[in-house]
């Protein structure tokens, strides 16, 4: 395979794993230029469209995987063989560091343990058992961060071809890692997972596993009704991983109680050392005792008896006659109850576990719930703390295992519940409004302020909503009165009657307020003067004073009796007073260039001394003196 070409763009390289499911490659993705790992599966698998389907609806599924302790997967197709395009990790797997000679400390086993549990706990809540935990498939980066390689494999490897394949129906995955449950064929839930778990954690510390026999058959009947042993080897982790390690699922911790167990005891533990990675392509190829190249995987007819293990291509361990004599005996006393199970396993209907989809997108969860082959049902409803579309419930719940064309219920958020908008919030101020939204269970959301004739500011004016219920929580826009437009004091008004002016000032919303004064250029009665000033600027109801004029102030008409005309009218301009009527000018024919200063005053009117207006006529009567 070294050097060819896979979809047009990954180009093969030397082989860095090999499993019972095919044989990892490091290759070149011509496209975007980086190192990628290609895991190929076994030719023979191609020839079934059933597990094609599947292998493309698992990988799609365990692409969906989201957590930074899962192997990405980038790719997956069929060019001639069926293979999967991951990360490449080039900080090997536990299984290359176990076969290096080097086993880890507890406090490094706890770290690594750790972040599979974070792994397992994410899978699981989506409803995707792994079925194949083991040493090769815990992987490192170089940053020594782990990720599990190969979710939803074993669950692809359930098919015709596969079983042919592999050797018959059973246990699909690596042998020696099996829970008990899985031994028995029985259904698995996460809980498998973390018995796989318990075993690597062993495994990792001793360099030696629990429940190995001589064949895969009594590897598998010795963990049925049997707890994992725990060596004292395993220090502060003896209690969590033999609880890990029970033989009934139903005892067993989920993948998120281990973490939070382990998490207990780490402060009690000393700090780890670094740990000792070692590549990928270090230590060859080969895989471990319990990996072969071709899985063989057994059913079982009873927890306690195991049926005599299907034909395998792989190479017989043990001397010949013995295998034979085995073989023989074993057709001829179980081989109805092999060819009975057989029949049952073939004959069973495909069922797979249901992902957990609460929390996702209706949409996308109906759309990959109908790919994987089930029939898909939704039911509306609304709940605080959701949003619109959001997957809230499923039935059944994740984790089950359906046939294709079984339904699925999924419960679809309408949003929050709906809350009416109170009424009466017009008129009122903002604070209030906001005490009034806050206890019915919304809030105020943007404030715009606008100018408002009528409505003095601080007020609202409108609530901003189509007055339909809304979530609660709901932030409700409010548009609060800034107040009316400011005024300006108009021009033209000295002069004017008091009652127009004061008109004119009430139309634009101002207080006029009345005042009188002497003014000797506005006749009485007029407007003589505006405070503020002509262009100041008011608010809505400011006072403006209108100061109306009493004419000039009143003064005393000057005594003028015998004094020259030329004396008098200067006397009299003098006083203020402008209309002179001289009387005795016409007796000299009209002249009036006479000598002024010749003429003599003989009488006036008024009377010296009289308090009178300056714009009055003053009449004084001349002759010649």
């Amino acid at each position: 395979m070294v050097g060819r070409l896979l979809g047009g763009r990954y180009r093969l390289g030397n082989a860095i794993g090999t499993g019972g499911s095919g044989t990892v490659y490091l290759a070149d993705d011509l496209s975007l230029g980086r190192q990628v790992a290609v895991k190929v599966l076994h030719s023979s698998l191609v020839g079934d469209e059933a597990f094609v389907d599947r292998f493309r609806a698992e990988a799609r599924l365990v692409a969906s995987l989201a957590d930074p302790h899962v192997v990405s997967i980038y790719d997956w197709g069929v060019d001639g063989q069926a293979y999967l395009v991951t990360e490449y990790l080039g900080g090997g797997s536990l299984r290359s560091i176990l076969s290096s000679g080097r086993t880890l400390t507890p406090s490094q086993m706890l770290t690594v343990a750790l972040e599979a549990c974070r792994a397992l706990d994410h899978a699981h809540r989506q409803g995707i058992v792994h079925r194949d935990v083991k040493p090769a498939n815990l992987l490192f980066g170089q940053d020594s961060r782990l990720r599990i390689a190969d979710f939803g494999l074993a669950d692809a490897l359930t098919g015709t071809a596969s079983r042919e394949l592999f050797g018959g129906g059973g246990v699909i995955g690596t042998a020696r890692y099996a829970s008990p449950e899985q031994a028995q064929g029985l259904a698995l839930d996460g809980r498998s997972d973390v018995y796989a778990l318990a075993l690597c954690m062993v495994e990792g510390i001793t360099g030696h596993l629990p429940f190995v026999a001589e064949t895969l058959e009594g590897t598998l009947a010795a963990r049925i009704g049997q707890d994992v042993p725990i060596p004292d080897a395993l220090g502060p982790l003896v209690p969590v991983v033999a609880h890990a390690g029970v033989a009934d699922p139903a005892n067993r911790p989920t993948a998120r109680e281990l973490g939070r167990m382990l998490l207990d005891i780490a402060g009690r533990m000393s700090r780890p050392e670094p740990l000792p990675l070692v590549g990928p392509g270090e230590v060859g190829v080969s895989p471990a005792f319990g990996e072969p190249t071709r899985a063989t995987p057994t059913v079982f007819s009873s927890p306690t008896e195991p049926a005599i293990p299907a034909p395998s291509s792989s190479r017989p361990v043990g001397p010949r006659r013995r295998w034979t004599g085995l073989l023989l005996a074993g057709v001829l006393t179980v081989g109805a109850v092999v060819g009975g199970a057989m029949l049952w396993e073939v004959s069973r209907p495909s069922r797979r576990a249901v992902p957990s989809l609460v929390g996702s997108s209706g949409d996308s969860a109906r759309s990959l719930l109908t790919e994987l082959g089930w029939t898909v049902e939704t039911r509306d409803v609304r709940q605080d703390g959701s949003d619109s579309g959001e997957v809230l419930g499923m039935r059944p719940e994740a984790g089950t295992r359906l046939a294709a064309g079984e339904t699925v219920l999924l419960e679809v958020s309408l949003g929050p519940l709906r809350l009416p908008v109170p009424g009466g919030l017009v008129g009122v101020s903002l604070t209030e409004a906001e005490r009034v939204l806050t206890d019915a269970g919304l809030e105020v959301g943007e404030v715009t302020r606008t100018s408002d004739e009528d409505m003095p500011a601080g007020l609202v004016l409108e609530v901003l909503t189509s007055g339909e219920p809304v979530p609660q929580g709901t932030e409700v826009g409010l548009r609060v009165s800034a107040g009316p437009l400011p005024r300006q004091v108009p021009e033209g008004l000295v002069g004017l009657m008091p009652a127009d002016v004061v008109a004119e000032l009430i139309a634009l919303r101002l207080a006029p307020t009345m005042g009188e004064e002497y003014d000797e250029w506005v006749v009485a009665g007029r407007v003589s003067r505006i405070e503020p000033p002509v262009g100041t600027q008011l608010s809505v109801g400011d006072d403006v004073r209108v100061v109306v004029s009493m004419g000039a102030v009143p003064r005393s008409v000057p005594a003028m009796e015998g004094l020259t005309l030329a004396v008098a009218e200067s006397r009299l301009q003098v006083a203020g007073f402008r209309n002179v009527v001289v009387v005795g000018l016409s007796d000299n024919g009209g002249d009036q260039t006479v000598d002024r200063n010749t003429l003599v005053v003989v009488s006036q009117d008024p009377a010296s001394g009289r308090q009178n207006q300056p714009d009055i006529e003053v009449t004084i009567v001349v002759q010649s003196g």
